[in-house]
């Protein structure tokens, strides 16, 4: 397997643009860009540098979902890990002076100016607003995919939310969660889930195609896979123009008909 270097990575992130002081919300699937020396935490000591971090001038932002609190398991701030992320949110989430916000099944987590802002924002959907999500829009954030596809851009549930999207409905979920430095207590959250009888096969590759048509989409290759970035609010704007002219524009499977049951992501 080709190897990837703490260099690498830094000369990397900035051909796509990112610079200090920028707030990033990265999704990473790390085994496409080689094998890295000195372990995955060479991925954040580039970020550390590439955006300021430890001067307190970029924000690092990852999302630390997990939906055990839907199937009935307490959610501990502290402890409940990142589920089906890849490696690199879970290792962010555990480094040292790194915060994450309390919603128990998609939270995210984030070090650096503005971490205690967006971590302490508690709404009831994770993408209502006032959330860590909406505010990264208001921030100017920018996505950074690291090596991960398009579809898995956490931010694609703000736009399905606000426009209302046919293949999603709200459900609430209740149960214990755990926050730092306070008693466990009973709370009820909600999300905009699947349905899962018409299970949409939900692709933002058209948002990244429009981007891209747009100039607004920069990537670069790193071994096996890619690294791309863009502006979180040009991305958002983007898919609500889809929506808007297309309920279904990022679903790959359109139904013919019929009703579905709610699903829990």
């Amino acid at each position: 397997m080709l190897k990837v270097t703490l260099d690498q990575i830094v000369s990397t992130l900035r051909a796509v643009g990112l610079k200090p002081g920028d707030g990033v919300m990265a999704h990473a699937a790390l085994q496409f860009l080689g094998l890295p020396e000195g372990g995955i935490g060479i991925y954040y000591d580039a970020l550390r540098t590439v955006l300021g971090l430890d001067e307190n001038l970029g924000t690092l932002v990852v999302p630390t979902f997990n939906f055990g609190f839907a199937r009935g398991q307490p959610f501990d701030q502290a402890e409940t890990p990142a589920e089906e992320m890849g490696v690199f949110p879970e290792y962010v989430r555990r480094q040292p002076g790194v915060l994450r916000s309390p919603h128990p099944m998609q939270s995210v987590a984030a070090v650096g100016r503005h971490a205690a802002d967006l971590c302490g924002r508690d709404t009831s959907s994770a993408f209502d607003p006032g959330s860590a999500f909406e505010r990264m829009l208001e921030l100017d954030f920018k996505l950074l995919l690291l090596g991960a596809d398009v579809r898995f851009t956490s931010m694609v549930h703000l736009p399905e939310q606000r426009l209302q999207v046919p293949y999603r409905y709200w459900k609430e979920f209740t149960g214990e969660v755990r926050l730092i430095g306070r008693p466990p207590e009973t709370r009820t959250y909600r999300m905009f889930v699947r349905d899962l009888d018409l299970d949409p096969d939900v692709d933002a590759a058209p948002v990244q195609r429009e981007l891209e048509r747009r100039g607004l989409w920069t990537s670069v290759p790193l071994n096996y896979g890619r690294v791309a970035s863009c502006r979180l609010r040009d991305f958002a704007a983007v898919e609500e123009e889809l929506l808007r002219a297309d309920p279904w524009a990022l679903v790959k499977n359109r139904p013919v008909g019929g009703q579905g049951k709610m699903g829990a992501d």
